[in-house]
C-alpha cells in the first residue's frame, strides 16, 4: 500500500489552529481497495484539520463521481456523490472504542493515514439503489436493448382468488378489511 502513503497527515509538527489539505481521487486510489462498489471515480475530496492541545477533528468534504454498475441494465455509469464528515482523532496510549466517529492515536505518533476513511465516505455517499439518472426528456439513459429484454423475460403471473373461510367474513367485516 506504497500509494496509500500520499494520503497521511502529518500533525506533530503543525501549529495549533486549523488546515487543509487536498487530495485528487481517482482509479489509483480505488486500485488499492479490494470489492468495493466503486472502481474508479473522479473525486476532489477535501480535509480540513483542526489541531488543539487535546484532540484534532478531521472535517472531510468529499465531492465528484464515481463509475458503478447500473442495477437494471448492467452498464457503468457516472454516479454524483457528495458528503460531509467529521472525524475526532484523540490522544491516548491505549486503544479505546468511543464510536465510529473518534479515533485514537498514540501519543508518539505524528501522522494519521486518511486514505480509508476517505474511501469509506465515498461508498457511504452512493445511493442503495443505483440506476442511471434520467435524461433531461425524462427518459432512463438505461440500455434500451437491456431495457427490453428485462421486459420480454419478465412474466407477470396472475394472483389466483384465494378461498377464504366463511367463518371471518363478519370478523373482517368489523375490521373494515372487506
Amino acid at each position: 500500500m506504497a500509494g496509500i502513503s500520499a494520503y497521511n497527515i502529518a500533525f506533530k509538527g503543525l501549529a495549533l489552529g486549523t488546515h487543509e489539505f487536498d487530495f485528487q481521487i481517482n482509479k489509483k486510489f480505488f486500485d488499492h481497495f479490494d470489492g468495493g462498489i466503486a472502481d474508479d471515480g473522479d473525486i476532489q475530496a477535501k480535509v480540513v484539520l483542526e489541531k488543539q492541545s487535546s484532540l484534532m477533528v478531521l472535517w472531510f468534504h468529499v465531492s465528484g463521481t464515481v463509475k458503478i454498475q447500473c442495477d437494471r441494465c448492467l452498464e457503468l455509469y457516472d454516479q454524483p456523490v457528495e458528503s460531509e464528515n467529521k472525524v475526532f482523532i484523540k490522544y491516548g496510549e491505549d486503544d479505546f472504542e468511543d464510536g465510529d466517529d473518534v479515533i485514537w492515536v498514540n501519543v508518539n505518533d505524528h501522522q494519521v493515514n486518511v486514505a480509508q476513511m476517505i474511501y469509506d465516505f465515498i461508498i457511504l455517499a452512493i445511493p442503495i439503489r443505483q440506476v442511471h439518472p434520467k435524461g433531461k426528456d425524462g427518459k432512463s439513459l438505461c440500455n434500451p436493448e437491456m431495457l427490453q429484454k428485462l421486459k420480454n423475460l419478465t412474466h407477470t403471473q396472475e394472483k389466483p382468488e384465494e378461498e377464504t373461510d366463511s367463518r371471518w367474513d363478519d370478523l373482517k367485516k368489523l375490521l373494515g378489511n372487506e
